[in-house]
């Protein structure tokens, strides 16, 4: 039946592609010695790695969950590749070549594609997802035309550009920022690419979920965005550091949201992975002295190290809610605001600040300068409850419930207009990331702590104000 043998009868898979950052490699797992990893050892896994390692093989109902691993650019093995991959991403292109063949060989009617990936890998992730909104998934015989076909869609937008394959796979190419269009179906025309299923339904990507991107290209056209900011640097945000406390956090956030689209995890592996990280503190304990800081294993409050490209390079604070749009071409940022990006601030921000976790470095009290310009308040809101009547029917009741919001109070000048994007709620926790916090959230609990001291902090404001006599 060309390009598949089509059977109902089979299992559906979900074909899961993780795209690892910078340096990282789960498949060799030892850093060798050199400039930049010293004297060696074996590797701290990233989150992409610590999240492979949690995926069931197959869910409650059948579904066959296949996953493909792709090392981080830089993880050659030799010096030159380390410190090529690493600074200049150079090996990008090749891993998006991958990843994207990888999908176009696999990939079956009714299976589900979820792209992963950190750093350079969620670049990745999100350069795969955009050739597939663009391209389809190339068949058998579109493959042959693959790198033709792949450098055609880095320069649609290059008047510059003199094409090496003019007449592959076809001539007189259409060129301009919605040429993907015309291109798609010309492929699928010549029957180089699959755009639907055979029951007509469109191919598409179940979710992209990455950790702290690093490169503007591949934004693919989405239903739905979901961004979370949580406290630390790049290298907290995806694992990696022999100081995992943080990025257990955004491992479970990420965990969940997976979960939601119909991902099933295996809880003994995340036992396992966790249990790594406490072996870290465990022996970080027994090292320091009882009133350092430095040995805690507390939700929210671990430690933010800097990098050693953080070192020699330059510090940049992030800018929640008031990113541009920017120019594909000069990198550099326009004058309209980006609008629906959906932004919301992870609670272990609002824990740091309640406890006063430490800075880079464990340098002085953290701030948070991203959120300098925001204020964070308390607020009642009535929410949908799904409820049962006494005959088992399910209908919805109106609850109040506070919950907490970040608003924003800079310069106007700065700022969106759109009073939506000036405003970033607080991220409610998931069941995996409930469980984090009842299993790392110490003596007294932070989450706990941060909260009475919000309640009491609530009862003392009024006092403070002179009252007013009535008249």
């Amino acid at each position: 039946m060309g390009w598949q043998d089509y059977d109902t009868t089979r299992a559906k898979k979900r074909l899961i592609v993780l795209c690892d950052g910078t340096w990282m490699n789960s498949d060799y797992g030892y850093v060798k010695p050199g400039l930049l990893s010293g004297k060696g050892g074996l590797q701290v896994p990233s989150n992409v790695t610590r999240i492979s390692r949690c995926f069931k093989r197959r869910c409650a109902d059948g579904t066959l969950q296949i996953i493909n691993y792709e090392s981080g650019v830089g993880s050659g093995s030799n010096m030159l590749d380390s410190v090529t991959g690493g600074a200049f991403g150079v090996g990008l292109a090749e891993r998006v070549r991958e990843a994207y063949a990888y999908l176009c060989a696999n990939y079956r009617d009714g299976d589900e594609i979820f792209l992963v990936g950190f750093s350079r890998g969620a670049f990745t992730a999100r350069s795969v997802a955009g050739m597939i909104s663009k391209l389809g998934l190339l068949t058998r015989e579109g493959v042959e035309h693959f790198y033709p076909i792949f450098k055609d869609m880095q320069h649609w937008t290059d008047d510059d550009y003199d094409d090496p394959f003019p007449n592959s796979p076809f001539s007189d190419k259409p060129k301009g920022p919605n040429a993907d269009d015309e291109y798609r179906v010309r492929l699928a025309k010549m029957g180089y690419t699959r755009i639907v299923q055979q029951n007509g339904a469109p191919i598409t990507i179940k979710a992209v979920c990455v950790w702290d991107t690093v490169g503007s290209l591949g934004i693919p056209r989405i239903a739905w965005l979901e961004k979370v900011w949580f406290p630390g640097n790049h290298g907290n945000c995806g694992g990696g550091w022999d100081d995992q406390g943080i990025a257990n956090a955004t491992l479970a956030w990420m965990m969940d949201q997976m979960t939601s689209v119909g991902v099933e995890f295996d809880r003994p592996s995340l036992d396992r992975v966790i249990q790594q990280s406490s072996e870290f503190y465990l022996q970080a304990r027994s090292q320091t002295t009882k009133t350092s800081r430095r040995a805690m294993q507390q939700w929210a409050v671990d430690a933010i190290r800097a990098t050693v490209l953080c070192v020699h390079g330059r510090e940049t604070t992030r800018t929640p809610g008031i990113y541009r749009q920017v120019d594909p071409k000069t990198k550099v940022e326009r004058g309209k605001f980006l609008e629906d990006t959906n932004e919301s601030v992870h609670s272990s921000v609002r824990v740091r600040l309640a406890c006063e976790g430490l800075g880079l470095n464990d340098q002085s009290i953290w701030t948070c300068r991203a959120l300098s310009e925001w204020r964070l308040k308390r607020v009642t809101v009535a929410r949908d409850v799904p409820v049962r009547d006494a005959n088992g029917r399910e209908y919805y009741k109106e609850q109040l419930e506070d919950r907490w919001v970040w608003k924003y109070v800079g310069d106007d000048r700065v700022a969106p207009e759109d009073p939506n994007q000036r405003t970033m709620w607080e991220e409610p926790l998931g069941y995996y990331e409930r469980y984090l916090l009842d299993i790392s959230g110490g003596a007294p609990n932070v989450f706990d702590y941060a909260e009475k001291r919000a309640n009491k902090s609530k009862r003392r404001k009024p006092s403070s104000r002179p009252r007013r006599r009535r008249p």
